[in-house]
């Protein structure tokens, strides 16, 4: 498995100096742990700004990262700091593993009032044999915690509307259908509806926990009310019906072995 490994530091100097630190600290834990052998861990960005981590997230739809922040990414006290930077990560990629590299230990009660849950706190001034301990330790600890959090069965849909990534988890989500706009489809959740650039053969593709019921609709069995066989009809819990194409009866029928919950008229 990749996971990408992300630095932000104001000072360009410590920036490289902990991108090549870290370097050497996957070469060290994947070479002495063999469990750990076929991993890939792959420095993606070392940047000195705010803005340049949200650019790069966001442009490469980033998931399952591992992030090293400097604190204070700047002088000015009203800009955006490392704390807001890793807010907004945990938006983008609700897995990131966020670690602090910092001089300063007074900010650490401000990421447990903004719940950003950062796995470890690393001090700027630890010596080099102390800091590599130090990354290897919670190197091991952040690969762990990924791979615990995607074995948990979490699912989600991922869409973009202009550059905006947007997660709609699976248990939220009733349907999807072509929209009247072209080359556009709407999404049904339990709280409301989004449209965005797509088709339904693409997100049929690309999410395994939906179910092509039409040419033009995709359905969530695990919110599924009831089936009407007599009138081709899979009704909502918000009271919504989609019709199901003839050739997707035996599709339907399926779904009734596999969720026994749904009522039949």
């Amino acid at each position: 498995m990749k996971y990408s490994v992300i630095v932000c530091d104001d000072d360009e100097v410590l920036a490289k100096n902990l991108a090549k630190n870290i370097k050497y600290a996957v070469s060290n834990f994947t070479d002495d742990n063999p469990v750990y052998e076929n991993i890939e861990i792959n420095l993606e960005l070392v940047a000195n700004t705010f803005e340049q981590v949200v650019s790069y997230v966001v442009a490469n739809d980033i998931q399952n990262a591992i992030y090293f922040l400097d604190i204070e990414l700047s002088q000015n006290s009203k800009a955006k700091n490392g704390v807001d930077l890793a807010e907004f990560i945990k938006k983008q990629d609700p897995n990131a593993q966020i670690i602090f590299v910092t001089a300063y230990d007074k900010y650490a009660p401000l990421t447990y009032r903004r719940r950003i849950g950062a796995i470890d706190y690393i001090n700027k001034a630890l010596d080099s044999r102390e800091m590599m301990q130090r990354l290897e330790e919670t190197l091991t600890g952040a690969v762990q915690s990924i791979n615990n959090l995607m074995k948990s069965g979490r699912k989600e849909l991922i869409y973009k509307i202009g550059r905006r990534v947007n997660k709609v988890e699976d248990t939220t989500i009733y349907y999807l259908e072509n929209s009247t706009s072209q080359h556009k489809v709407n999404l049904i959740t339990e709280t409301g509806v989004a449209e965005f650039r797509s088709n339904i053969s693409k997100i049929n593709e690309e999410n395994d926990f939906l179910v092509k019921v039409s040419q033009s609709c995709v359905v969530n069995p695990n919110n599924i009310n009831s089936i009407d066989f007599s009138k081709k009809t899979i009704k909502f819990p918000n009271g919504d019906e989609v019709v199901f194409a003839r050739s997707c009866r035996k599709t339907v029928e399926d779904l009734l072995n596999k969720y026994p919950e749904i009522n039949v008229k």
